[in-house]
C-alpha cells in the first residue's frame, strides 16, 4: 500500500499535478469555487466618454493627416480608446495619437470645442465621420 502511494506521488510530480487534502468539506467546496471562478471570462463594461464630428481633413508635414473635428458630446483625451464610425458602421478601432488645439498639443478637449485629432496607425478619415471615445472596465466574475 505504501509503495502504491509513493508511485502515485511520483506520477503526480512528473505530470505536475497538485494533490491537496482537506479535512473539512466546505474547504473543498471553496477551493473548487475559486478554481472555477478563475475559468470564467471577465465582465467587460464599455462606456462612451465623448464623440467628435470630423469637419475637415488637413495634411500636416510630420504628423500626416489630421482630422479637424468638433467635439459634439463629452470629452476626448490624448489617451482615449476610439473608434471611427462612417455611415453608422465602425470602420476602425484604435487609440488617439495626438490632439491639437490652435496648433498646440493638448491632453483633452471638451464638448463644443474644435480640435485636430490624429489616430495611431490610421489616416483614412473622411468628412462627416464620427470619432467616438470610450473606456473599457473589466471585472472578474465569481461563482
Amino acid at each position: 500500500m505504501l509503495s502504491q502511494v509513493r508511485k502515485q506521488k511520483k506520477l503526480a510530480e512528473n505530470e505536475k499535478i497538485k494533490i491537496s487534502s482537506y479535512n473539512i468539506i466546505y474547504e473543498v467546496l471553496d477551493y473548487i469555487k475559486q478554481k472555477m471562478s478563475g475559468l470564467l471570462t471577465p465582465d467587460v463594461q464599455e462606456t462612451i466618454t465623448g464623440s467628435a464630428q470630423i469637419l475637415e481633413i488637413f495634411k500636416v508635414s510630420g504628423a500626416g493627416k489630421v482630422a479637424g473635428s468638433k467635439i459634439t458630446e463629452g470629452e476626448i483625451t490624448s489617451t482615449s480608446d476610439i473608434r471611427i464610425i462612417r455611415d453608422g458602421a465602425i470602420i476602425y478601432t484604435g487609440k488617439v495619437g495626438t490632439i491639437f488645439r490652435e496648433k498646440n498639443q493638448v491632453k483633452q478637449v471638451s464638448d463644443g470645442q474644435e480640435c485636430g485629432i490624429t489616430v495611431k496607425d490610421y489616416m483614412d478619415f473622411q468628412k462627416n465621420d464620427t470619432i467616438e471615445a470610450f473606456s473599457v472596465t473589466s471585472t472578474e466574475r465569481s461563482i
